[in-house]
């Protein structure tokens, strides 16, 4: 019995073996998951310390191109050159952040290696742009001395307040103006711009006097918020009154070019009718008439005395109405001149034709007895042909130089073939 179970040990041991093997292979699966997970959780965490990064810097030279222009409007563009070589620099590397983003974000794979160094990327490039625009900005509010210069600048914003405020009735003169020669799509653009600019000219004047009023009372509270506040809103003002002059040049140019593309499509269409009336297919006539009618709708329409014009609006419907008409009057000029040669080469085709028939036909009765069907049948399709040519020259000389062809191709297989019985 002792002797039948010298196995067991043997049995055991094994099993203890295979057990810690399989607890070796689970403890390096969970350390091997262990480490994944913490990859990824580095990777994640990277991706949104670079998006974060990101929008910091977007939002940083939104606001810095604004002020931007408010540093213009106040100190000049020689004041303010290397502000604005900095956020030129920053856009840059804006755009080069963003061009890294979007190949993160695209359909096409990226290694983990690559998302880790372009992640790694952006962030350089975001907190170097935010950076150098964050410098500039403290420059500028210590350039500006807002506190220490608050009289001088706020005397200086009421000026320039007063000067805008002149140009609000001006500008609405120029809107009255313009809506007598001008749909409301035309002025759609700038037409609110004159209530905006006095809003935003309320909002200023708000702000400077809020400002005198803390310096009047010589108060400790800061003045550099209002005045900062009413400076944003006086350029507001401004660029919507000069939007209005800009818009008003705009226009006539734009007024200027119609009446150009006007008359050019008065010249086009008197081409249009010579062709349609001296054309000698009828179903191309016929189509042609029907464009020029169509555009020439358009263009005596444009041209009603009285009339809103919608400079834009109105150009892109005349070269809507011109280019069908191109088209169809392009395809016309190819058809006469298709014609046109056909005639050319058509009487020297019917002579050849003729020519080949008749050298043909002799040889053929000059040996009628050997001459066999074939070449014959030939002969007869070619005279055949030829009457057809004959008949529709006038007609349609494409499908009569074509047949005239028809005719000399089967003459001169007969040609071939009655010579090849003969011989």
């Amino acid at each position: 019995m002792n002797g039948d179970l010298w196995w067991v040990p043997s049995v055991i041991v094994i099993g203890l073996v295979l057990v810690g093997i399989w607890a070796l292979v689970a403890a390096s699966r969970r350390r091997t998951r262990a480490r994944l997970g913490q990859v990824s959780a580095e990777a994640a965490e990277l991706a949104r310390s670079a998006a974060i990064s990101l929008v910091r810097a977007d939002d940083l030279v939104q606001d810095t191109t604004d002020e931007l222009g408010f540093a213009i409007a106040q100190f000049g563009e020689s004041s303010t050159r290397e502000f604005h070589a900095a956020l030129t620099t920053s856009k840059r590397q804006l755009s080069d952040a963003f061009a890294l983003q979007q190949k993160l974000d695209d359909a096409v794979p990226d290694s983990d290696a690559e998302r880790t160094r372009w992640n790694h990327q952006i962030i350089q490039l975001a907190d170097e742009a935010t950076g150098r625009l964050t410098g500039q900005a403290r420059d500028f509010t210590a350039k500006r001395g807002v506190e220490r210069n608050a009289p001088q600048q706020l005397d200086e914003l009421r000026r320039r307040l007063g000067r805008v405020s002149d140009r609000v009735a001006g500008g609405a003169t120029t809107l009255d103006r313009l809506g007598v020669s001008y749909s409301a799509p035309a002025l759609a653009p700038i037409s609110g711009n004159v209530l905006r600019a006095g809003t935003a000219l309320k909002a200023a004047l708000a702000s400077a006097d809020a400002a005198a009023a803390r310096l009047e009372a010589a108060s400790s509270d800061p003045v550099g918020e209002q005045l900062q506040v009413a400076e944003h809103a006086l350029f507001q003002a401004t660029q919507l009154l000069d939007a209005i002059e800009t818009g008003e040049d705009q226009l006539h140019r734009g007024f200027a070019n119609l009446q150009t593309a006007l008359d050019a499509a008065g010249s086009e269409l008197t081409e249009a009718r010579a062709l349609r009336d001296g054309h000698e297919e009828s179903d191309t006539s016929a189509a042609l008439n029907l464009v020029i009618t169509t555009a020439a709708s358009v263009q005596a329409s444009l041209r009603e005395p009285g009339r809103l014009s919608d400079p834009a609006g109105d150009l892109l419907r005349l070269e809507e109405a011109m280019n069908g008409l191109d088209g169809i009057r392009s395809e016309a000029r190819n058809r006469q001149l298709r014609l046109d040669n056909a005639r050319t080469a058509l009487a020297g085709a019917l002579l050849t034709a003729r020519s080949q028939i008749t050298v043909t036909r002799d040889f053929i009765d000059a040996h009628r007895g050997r001459v066999q069907a074939a070449a014959r049948t030939r002969l007869a399709e070619a005279e055949r042909q030829l009457a057809l040519a004959v008949a529709v020259a006038e007609a349609d000389p494409v499908t009569a130089l074509d047949t005239a062809r028809r005719a000399m191709t089967h003459a001169t297989d007969a040609d071939a073939l009655a010579r090849y019985d003969v011989h």
